[in-house]
């Protein structure tokens, strides 16, 4: 299985709800964008419409965070999943980030969605992802905070091999240990590093942003 990222197929992005808030590139996922001091980027990202056409949307991103999200055994094909509130930016997180993103307000969560985000299920096995398990490179979309949990709307774009994410731990300030690290449980934090930078180092993702 190869460790470079896979587009989406347009199948996996919602369909509804997310052409209001998205960007990114054209053809070969090329950016022209600009940068400011806190690597700010204006980017066109492909988004599926109501009406099924695929057009690309303007979007900011901010390359100094980004969002992890495990949860549970979720496939992502749906659009938008729950995560309990008790897992939400209350663990392996900064306190400084803790402090500022965990309120979940509305400056909070217009910061959020500029984030580039991962979004993966359990590890199959503690510290090991299944041979074939994959986990996404995408955005947030919105964050609505429910009785029952916090509802996170998101648009994938490409999937990675969950193996070489977990190879990389370090590199993304991913907590772990001999036989155990974050993407054995379920919890959303946000890290403070530039993913799509590691990435690339990587060579897990060419030219994104």
């Amino acid at each position: 299985m190869s460790d470079k990222l896979k587009p989406i197929s347009s199948t996996v992005l919602p369909s509804s709800g997310a052409s209001a808030n998205i960007n990114l590139p054209g053809d070969g996922n090329t950016l022209i964008a600009h940068a400011n001091a806190v690597n700010m980027k204006s980017v066109y990202i492909p988004v599926v419409q109501t009406s099924g056409v695929t057009l690309p949307t303007r979007r900011t991103v901010n390359e100094n965070y980004y969002s992890l999200f495990v949860i549970g055994d979720e496939l992502f094909t749906g659009g938008h999943f729950m995560v309990p509130k008790e897992c939400a930016l209350t663990e392996s997180i900064a306190p400084e980030l803790k402090a500022k993103y965990a309120k979940l307000d509305m400056g909070a969560i217009t910061a959020i969605k500029t984030f580039p985000a991962i979004f993966a299920s359990r590890n199959h096995q503690y510290g090991r992802a299944g041979e074939n398990q994959d986990a996404y490179l995408g955005f947030v979309d919105e964050v609505i905070v429910q009785d029952n949990g916090i509802k996170v709307c998101f648009h994938l774009l490409y999937a990675i091999s969950q193996r070489r994410l977990n190879e990389l731990t370090c590199e993304l300030s991913i907590d772990s240990a001999s036989a155990f690290n974050e993407f054995d449980r379920t919890h959303w934090t946000i890290k403070q590093i530039n993913l799509i930078e590691k990435l690339r180092k990587a060579d897990v993702i060419n030219t994104l942003f």
